[in-house]
């Protein structure tokens, strides 16, 4: 019965997208290809569509490229600093996006970002040498946050990869570069090949630059019009579901495509002997250098912005040089945590799903894990492929699939925190479940027999043998689910009401009135909710 739910939770959003996309009005109407006609037929929408894939492409790349360099770097060569390298790169999956991107405005506004002032300083003169509203922009910031994501899939193949394919090489002759694109980088197809979907998905999916950063700089792209099409007047839902269905599409071939890349991995798999290690390669005089960019890269991707988001919550005004000692003020603080109305309400609502949320996911994850591996069910390879549905399907889009079907159930779960909760289960169940069946992957089943043979029951067994075993695992799971979800935007833009407003989406509210140093108090109050689980429960986690 949960296997059945679960593949009914996680598919009704495409089959809802695409019925609304090709319906009239509300699903159930006239059909009609109206819609689809109007990605084409619209200027604002072919206008959208090209920047999105500009956009897409220059992030794909631009996170690729840093992703693997990174990676080779920190793990594969003799450069000082590779671990905290590493773990800095990493640094940006435990940070809302959102702050981020309050961080880089302060950096690179062109009126007032920290580097044009420095630069008119030195100038003498109002100047302006960066400029974050703009494409370039627009990518330098997603190529940075989605580069931990590339980092993380290719870091450990580089790290593993076999020290004897190697040897056998340079016995050969073949000198480092020969080596490196012979060898090393071959044998991470697949998990290249992996990041790069993954990347493409996120990026054509991202929400919180195009509308916020986007819409300030006049650069629409999808997922941003998808929200205007319904949040403003005159809604638009058919064409808004249109351009979800596009992004649903791409989506959902990358994922084929991802499954397949992994599928074949075993082609690429070796076989070291026992405490073999690769070799490092040498960076000569090369190696000082490099290291201070990868720092500079790393750092640029979490700790500069956070730097300077924690300058502007000080500042009493944001502008052209505001950084003086005469405007630094605690007022901020005290104005959003005790008198700005929403703050905590929406703390509230966000403790709430977080924790609740994530308990949801782990618990279901830990169902379905059990019945697809364990008991292996007529459903299993249903509910295996089912699970792998909503990595495909962008936030903005999976909400838009959520809202179709359940605003027109009348007294149903939309206008409340529940709609919230299965969105955001829905959404991360999948992520949840690769965690929990690794983990239950790695406990024989001889225990699991012999507490069978002793009189328990499965739910017995699963109580007394595998979670017990599994607890750092599930408490990795959680803590990841719960900054996830506390950070997530896109997927409940369209869903929550002001009495179900929640702390990420309350930081839209902040930015469009154009508040910064209270964004930035109230980002940084975003940052503490999400750190704290994650400061107490780190040394009982793990994450992999």
């Amino acid at each position: 019965m949960v296997a059945v739910l679960a593949v009914i939770m996680v598919s009704y959003p495409v089959v809802v997208v695409t019925l609304r996309a090709i319906s009239k009005q509300e699903i159930g109407s006239a059909l009609t290809f109206e819609w689809i006609s109007a990605l084409v037929d619209s200027a604002r929408s072919r206008e959208a569509l090209l920047n999105t894939l500009i956009y897409t492409a220059g992030a794909t790349v631009l996170a690729m490229g840093l992703g693997v360099l990174l990676a080779f770097l920190s793990t594969r060569t003799d450069m000082p600093g590779g671990r905290v390298i590493g773990f800095l790169a990493l640094l940006p999956m435990l940070v809302p996006p959102f702050i981020l991107v309050v961080g880089w405005v302060a950096i690179a506004d062109p009126a007032a970002g920290f580097i044009n002032i420095a630069a008119s300083a030195l100038t003498g003169s109002r100047t302006s040498w960066v400029s974050i509203n703009t494409m370039a922009g627009l990518i330098w910031m997603t190529g940075l946050f989605l580069t931990p994501y590339v980092y993380l899939m290719v870091a450990a193949g580089f790290r593993n990869s076999d020290a004897a394919m190697e040897e056998a090489a340079r016995v050969s002759g073949a000198g480092r570069l020969r080596l490196l694109y012979s060898i090393v980088l071959p044998l991470q197809r697949p998990a290249l090949l992996a990041a790069l979907l993954l990347v493409i998905i996120m990026a054509a999916g991202d929400f919180i630059i195009p509308a916020t950063v986007g819409l300030k700089a006049k650069i629409y792209m999808l997922p941003s019009l998808i929200w205007q099409n319904h949040a403003s007047f005159p809604h638009r839902p058919g064409l808004a579901a249109a351009q979800s269905l596009l992004l649903v599409v791409v989506g959902l071939l990358c994922i084929y495509f991802q499954r397949r890349a992994l599928s074949r991995g075993g082609r690429y798999t070796t076989v070291g002997g026992k405490g073999a290690r690769p070799m490092l390669f040498s960076l000569g005089r090369l190696r000082y250098p490099l290291g201070v960019l990868a720092l500079l890269f790393a750092l640029s991707s979490s700790v500069i912005p956070l730097l300077a988001v924690g300058c502007m919550a000080f500042m009493r005004y944001w502008s052209p040089y505001a950084l003086k000692p005469e405007n630094l003020t605690l007022r901020n603080f005290n104005y959003m945590l005790f008198e700005y109305p929403q703050v905590w309400p929406s703390a509230q609502h966000s403790l709430f799903l977080g924790i609740a949320g994530a308990t949801a996911c782990v618990a279901l994850a830990i169902a379905l894990a059990w019945y697809v591996i364990r008991a292996r069910g007529r459903l299993a390879g249903i509910v295996d492929y089912a699970m792998v549905l909503p990595l495909g399907i962008p936030g903005i889009a999976l909400g838009v699939g959520i809202l179709s079907l359940w605003i027109l159930v009348p007294g149903g779960i939309y206008g409340t925190l529940w709609i919230l909760l299965l969105a955001y289960v829905t959404a991360h169940i999948p992520v949840a479940m690769q965690f929990v069946g690794s983990a239950l992957h790695r406990i024989h089943t001889e225990l699991e027999d012999a507490s069978r043979v002793s009189g328990q029951a499965w739910a017995g067994t699963l109580r007394r043998i595998d979670i017990p075993l599994m607890a750092p695992a599930l408490i990795g799971s959680w803590l990841l689910m719960y900054v996830v979800i506390l950070r997530e935007v896109s997927l409940v833009i369209l869903l929550y009401n002001p009495s179900t407003i929640v702390l990420s989406v309350g930081l839209m509210d902040v930015w469009q009135n154009g508040f910064y140093p209270e964004l930035a108090v109230y980002s940084l109050l975003l940052l503490v909710l999400g750190v704290i689980p994650v400061a107490l429960l780190w040394k009982f986690a793990r994450f992999s």
